[in-house]
């Protein structure tokens, strides 16, 4: 696993150290929306349960989407939440209305760096191509619950068993061979150099300041775009101004780019992937 992955799940660990398509609706429990509560667990505890003396009370829940019900947006980018319940005895791990994918990435990978090999991969992340979202959601996006004794999540690995056993798949960091944006220069005339002036910041209309010329990186994955490359060989920080619409019209990117002697080419590029298999 490559350093940005590693740090990504490193942030999992301290969230739970500190705190054909199948139409998911069929799965869902019959709460009413009005009095859904997302800090407690879907079923209804016994008494006993509630209790939980031995702590012993564990519990693994998959629903499907729930209409109205807002995914998690936690730190980090992280799209679940663990609550400690000292009086119940549990640590209560819950996702909403979230894609297969995104759950198994807990939203810290981005979309262009996740390889599908699963029978159907329609059902696991939404792309544009399948339609509307909110249509895909509902037949595809699901809700998950995990309860367990308080004190026995050492670490992100049970989280991981649990949510492969709910699914049928597991995942893992490989290199894939894979289709990429690659950024070159297009000539040795230094037009992007810094003018070392203000803070470090870039933004999705196209303007970056003092900055790396791998934050380019960021508002293409967010457009839906192949991963980018940089292959430029640029070490410093760069001033950039693109006037740009629309990050996904690459017609009117590569002629900005080309202002500073930059450009996009497609390629192919072995790169390291959040591989998401199905596990038989």
């Amino acid at each position: 696993m490559n350093t940005k992955y590693y740090v990504a799940f490193f942030f999992v660990f301290i969230s739970l150290k500190v705190v054909g398509q199948t139409d998911t609706a069929s799965f869902q429990y019959r709460k009413p929306l009005f009095d859904f509560d997302y800090l407690k667990p879907v079923f209804n505890l016994q008494k006993e349960q509630l209790k939980n003396k031995n702590r012993f009370l564990r519990f693994s829940v998959v629903t499907g989407y729930r209409e109205g019900v807002k995914p998690i947006v936690g730190a980090f980018g992280l799209n679940f939440r663990s609550e400690n319940d000292s009086i119940g005895g549990i640590q209560l791990l819950t996702m909403y209305n979230l894609s297969i994918a995104d759950m198994l990435t807990h939203g810290l990978v981005k979309h262009n760096n996740i390889y599908l090999e699963v029978d159907d991969p329609s059902k696991y992340l939404y792309d544009p191509k399948y339609g509307d979202k909110e249509s895909w959601m509902r037949k595809n996006a699901y809700c998950y619950e995990l309860a367990l004794p308080l004190g026995s999540m050492k670490d992100v690995t049970i989280l991981e068993k649990y949510l492969f056993n709910s699914f049928g798949v597991k995942s893992s960091m490989e290199k894939r061979l894979v289709k990429a944006l690659i950024l070159i220069r297009t000539s040795t005339i230094d037009k992007i150099k810094s003018a070392g002036k203000g803070e470090e910041k870039y933004d999705l209309k196209g303007y970056f300041n003092n900055t790396s010329i791998n934050r380019l990186e960021d508002p293409l994955s967010r457009a839906g775009l192949p991963p980018m490359i940089d292959e430029t060989g640029y070490t410093g920080p760069v001033d950039l101004d693109l006037k740009l619409k629309s990050w996904s019209d690459m017609v009117a990117l590569r002629k900005e780019l080309h202002r500073y002697d930059l450009d996009l080419v497609e390629g192919m590029r072995e790169i390291e992937m959040f591989v998401i298999k199905k596990n038989n």
